[in-house]
């Protein structure tokens, strides 16, 4: 997170002291005459003048409007997990199942995205680990869905956990 939060500001980090140093520089170079003197000044003026600068993203992906989705789905799970405890039935299990899987999918998503960028280890390896991960989820989710329907479902297994004794 931190490092993301640096390299976003990076550009105007770089900016602002390029803009120190030149007007560092035109101060000491620059021995102006007194016909140079309001030209000087009114050049002064535009370097300490505040720039726009243009915000260069450095993220492949804007996960802007996934995040409002994801708090709705980690929001739900806060009642669907004990619900799928308290009351095993598939419906309670299929439902934990997806909403599991997509929860861990996008937040995976989200750092393969950011951290596994073109211009950091080449065209090839994000393409690779996307694909590996959407291949990860899918058959993790339907491993879950082959459990629940053709064995216990991820309720009554939670339960048998709890049920252990030494």
């Amino acid at each position: 997170m931190a490092l993301a939060l640096i390299l976003r500001n990076a550009p105007r980090i770089q900016v602002g002291a390029l803009q120190q140093n030149l007007i560092k520089s035109a101060s000491i170079v620059l021995a102006p005459s007194h016909k140079q003197q309001s030209t000087l000044s009114k050049s002064r003026h535009l370097l300490l003048a505040p720039q726009k600068v243009s915000q260069v993203r450095f993220m492949s992906a804007d996960h802007s409007k996934l995040w409002p989705m994801e708090k709705a789905l980690s929001l739900s799970m806060i009642a669907l997990v004990p619900a799928a405890i308290a009351m095993p039935n598939i419906v309670f299990d299929n439902l934990l199942a997806v909403a599991s899987v997509i929860h861990f999918h996008w937040g995976l998503e989200a750092v393969v995205v950011d951290y596994a960028r073109p211009i950091v280890v080449g065209n090839i390896l994000p393409k690779l680990a996307l694909g590996l991960l959407y291949l990860i989820s899918a058959t993790t989710l339907g491993g879950l869905i082959y459990y629940n329907i053709n064995d216990i479902g991820i309720g009554k297994t939670i339960r048998k956990f709890w049920a252990i004794k030494e």
